[in-house]
């Protein structure tokens, strides 16, 4: 009896993930890109779709997609409420602004390590680490924004009901540049022949593409909770 709740429970909770949009899967399951990618399902530009929508038009199986995304080993992220604007701006920050400063500074170390010594590979990623340094100068000064002038003024906002700070230039603003980041986020997926390791390469060349395919799955969760989630509440 037992098994066959458990069965019934799964098979309820994967037929429920078809109707959520890619972006909100990328962001609640850990390692669903990969899932995506097997699939041949872009989640940077479909991140607005659902998963049904996305799959019906590709001709694929939505209901076999989501049950893969239920069996990820660590399951799906509890995400904080968005109604609560402090807890949400929190999470943003210690989940995304200080995990991008860091696996960046580290990736564009190894990049630089990976094209120096396997240059002459024909598929050696050339130009990456370039792409990683431009992304960081940008994801930088986008944050920094973020952090010095948007979020403050949304929490205050959030105390103070009757304050009139406008927002919606600020947040149009930081839509565009989420814009120039999944313009980025191609890039990184066309250097690297979208995360694909030749035969037999070395440690190295693993950890830089394993490591830049989670920098892009959390950059697509990061940009999904800001525009559909956090923004919404201020326009």
């Amino acid at each position: 009896m037992q098994s066959d709740f458990t069965h019934d429970q799964e098979a309820a909770n994967s037929a429920n993930l078809i109707h959520r949009k890619i972006g909100d899967l990328v962001a609640s399951f850990p390692g669903a890109t990969l899932v995506l990618r097997r699939h041949k399902i872009g989640f940077c530009c479909s991140s607005n779709k659902s998963l049904d929508e996305v799959a019906g038009a590709k001709g694929l199986d939505a209901g076999l997609i989501a049950r893969e995304l239920c069996d990820l080993p660590k399951g799906p992220l509890t995400l904080p409420d968005p109604n609560d604007i402090d807890a949400f701006i929190d999470f943003i920050l210690d989940r995304y602004h200080q995990t991008h400063r860091d696996e960046l500074a580290e990736l564009i170390l190894l990049a630089r390590k990976v094209e120096a010594v396997h240059g002459d590979h024909p598929e050696a990623p050339t130009g990456l680490a370039d792409a990683l340094f431009e992304m960081t100068e940008k994801l930088d000064s986008h944050m920094a924004k973020e952090e010095m002038v948007l979020f403050p003024a949304m929490r205050e906002m959030q105390r103070n009901s009757a304050s009139t700070i406008p927002l919606i230039m600020p947040i149009h603003c930081m839509r565009e540049e989420h814009d120039e980041h999944a313009e980025a986020i191609h890039k990184l997926q066309k250097l690297t022949n979208n995360f694909a390791l030749p035969d037999g390469v070395c440690g190295s060349w693993r950890a830089l593409y394993s490591g830049t395919a989670k920098l892009v799955e959390d950059l697509v969760a990061h940009i999904h909770l800001e525009n559909e989630i956090l923004f919404p509440r201020f326009e």
